[in-house]
């Protein structure tokens, strides 16, 4: 299920109706979640952020009927919490990485370029 946004952007998360203790038990919830994650339609193609992993075939299975997954340009997460990267060994298992990049970290103070499945990696 994709819900519109705006034109080219679509939620294309997740709810989650029975999950009651929010990471941990920092937050309490009653009536369930939503893991959010969108799909940016542009000159290239954007997702921002995927869902918990106990909903990854799903996300994937839904994710196809909005777009082919070899048009994906760029896969953004915002953190590797579960609720924000759950899901991303499952799609990551069904598409073809260029490549991968992370921010500066405070132990390498550098940021770290890794070129996935192709062999050869580079930081």
């Amino acid at each position: 299920m994709s819900i519109v946004v705006k034109n080219n952007i679509l939620w294309v998360g997740q709810r989650d109706w029975e999950v009651r203790d929010f990471h941990g038990t920092e937050y309490k919830t009653l009536r369930g979640s939503s893991y959010n994650s969108y799909l940016i339609r542009e000159e290239k193609n954007v997702l921002i952020d995927t869902v918990d992993h106990k909903f990854s075939r799903e996300f994937v299975q839904n994710l196809r009927r909005e777009i082919d997954l070899a048009d994906l340009d760029y896969i953004v997460i915002n953190h590797a919490e579960e609720d924000h990267a759950g899901a991303l060994t499952e799609l990551m298992m069904q598409i073809r990485i260029r490549r991968s990049t992370a921010p500066p970290t405070p132990s390498t103070r550098s940021t770290a370029t890794i070129i996935i499945r192709s062999g050869t990696s580079t930081w």
